[in-house]
């Protein structure tokens, strides 16, 4: 199994079976076999009238690449697991799932969640306005974290609001840009 069905898939798959985690009876519509090459969503979850489709990364590497991974997936084209001969729901919006190969040891300090934070505000920090118009344009609504399988959930509207205040601390170093994500983000609720 690869890391990332394993570290953040896996744990989602828990948290949405579980209502008193996730605050609804959801179903899996689909989980794709990780072993094979997979070309749909990494998760798809449903419930009356709400669809979510997402897109997984485990971040153990550079930033940059598993972003990239996540702001295309809207623009793949890819299908959901529907009934007929549907492409698409019209209740269906993307999330990402963002995961790191933290494990409390000091080589691997590199890897904790809030180097994350920091990482993903900085990225969205640079054009705000880009970001606004992309959530609602491709209909990104959430971003769920995914740290020793806990899960928080925050909406992509809080992030870019997280952003803009993370913004004004540019000419801090990146140490106190850390603790200011940090801080920012410290009222997640991981379940």
């Amino acid at each position: 199994m690869n890391p990332e069905a394993k570290f953040v898939v896996n744990p989602l798959e828990k948290y949405f079976l579980d209502p008193s985690r996730s605050g609804a009876r959801w179903i899996i519509k689909h989980k794709p076999k990780f072993e094979s090459s997979a070309t749909g969503w990494d998760l798809q979850v449903e419930r009356k009238n709400q669809v979510l489709l997402f897109e997984a990364k485990y971040i153990r590497g550079p930033f940059a690449s598993a972003l990239a991974g996540l702001v295309i997936a809207p623009l793949t084209n890819k299908t959901e697991k529907m009934k007929g001969g549907k492409k698409k729901s019209w209740s269906s919006v993307i999330c990402w799932a963002i995961g790191c190969g933290y494990k409390g040891g000091e080589r691997d300090m590199k890897y904790k969640m809030s180097g994350i934070y920091q990482v993903l505000l900085d990225c969205l920090a640079r054009n705000i306005e880009f970001w606004e118009c992309y959530s609602k344009i491709l209909k990104v609504e959430y971003i769920y974290f995914v740290d020793n399988q806990k899960v928080a959930k925050v909406s992509f509207g809080k992030i870019i609001n997280f952003a803009t205040q993370y913004k004004l601390s540019s000419d801090k170093s990146l140490r106190g840009r850390r603790l200011l994500a940090e801080d920012l983000l410290k009222n997640l609720k991981f379940k």
